[in-house]
Order: structure tokens, then sequence, then C-alpha cells
């Protein structure tokens, strides 16, 4: 009696749980990024809340981005974020596999930042985002 309801419970680990999507209020944001007015490639764009959460993006070729919640799910929360931009970030699943190996400068953001430090880890960089305002460009300068 007790290996059937063991296997019972053993089943009914092995699914994902599941995210609510529905209580979640999301906005569509894109936008583009230029770095000394030249589209920037393979740049990652977070928009991060005070509390920590934040939604990311990766330009491509021309410098246009959209964000993500996550994996699964495009757009960031309405309200005030802080903006980073960075081509030496690593968020896994968006251009860091598992399995890839960052060294330390990697890490600690040192290795061909080509984005300076007053857009990514000193940003001042801020976007209100609502539900009207939903294209966020930006035109970063190297000096």
């Amino acid at each position: 009696m007790i290996l059937p309801a063991a296997l019972l419970l053993l089943n009914g680990c092995s699914t994902a749980p599941s995210v609510g999507y529905d209580s979640i209020e999301l906005v569509q944001v894109s936008g583009e990024v230029t770095l000394d007015g030249q589209p920037l490639p393979r740049a990652v764009v977070t928009f991060e809340a005070e509390d920590g959460q934040f939604s990311y993006g990766l330009t491509d070729d021309s410098g246009s981005y959209e964000l993500q919640l996550d994996s699964d799910m495009e757009g960031v929360r309405p309200g005030k974020k802080v903006v980073r931009i960075s081509t030496t970030r690593k968020i896994l699943g968006l251009n860091a596999d598992e399995g890839s190996v960052e060294t330390p400068q990697d890490k600690a953001g040192l290795a061909g930042e080509r984005v300076p430090p007053k857009f990514n880890s000193e940003s001042a960089l801020v976007a209100d985002v609502t539900a009207d305002q939903t294209t966020f460009d930006f035109d970063l300068q190297s000096n």
C-alpha cells in the first residue's frame, strides 16, 4: 500500500512548476540602442525594478531589442526602472547556455565591455514604463 502512494508522489514531482502569468501585469517594451551614433549589436538591455526583479533583451544587428520577463513571457512590469546596457553581461537562455564557462573578467564585466559604466554598472538611465510609454531608444556616447 505504501509503494503505490510513493510512486504517485514521485510521479507528481516530475512536472515543472507553472507560473501564473495571468496575475502579472506586463507591458511590451522595445527600442533601439546606438553607441556613438552606430547600432550596438549583441548588447544585453535590462530594465531593473527597485526590488531587484528585471526584464531583459538582446539587441540585434540593427540595435533593436524587445524585453522579456523570462524565457517564456515577453514584457516588463510597469513602473520606474533603472536601465543597464552591457556588451559583456551574460543571461542564461538569452546569450549564454547552461554549459557556458565565464571567466572572472566576464563575471566582473571587464572583458571587452564597449559600454561605459554610466550606462551599465553605474547606470543613471531611468525608464518609466507605462501602458502608453512602450518605446525606449538609447543613444549612448562612449566619452
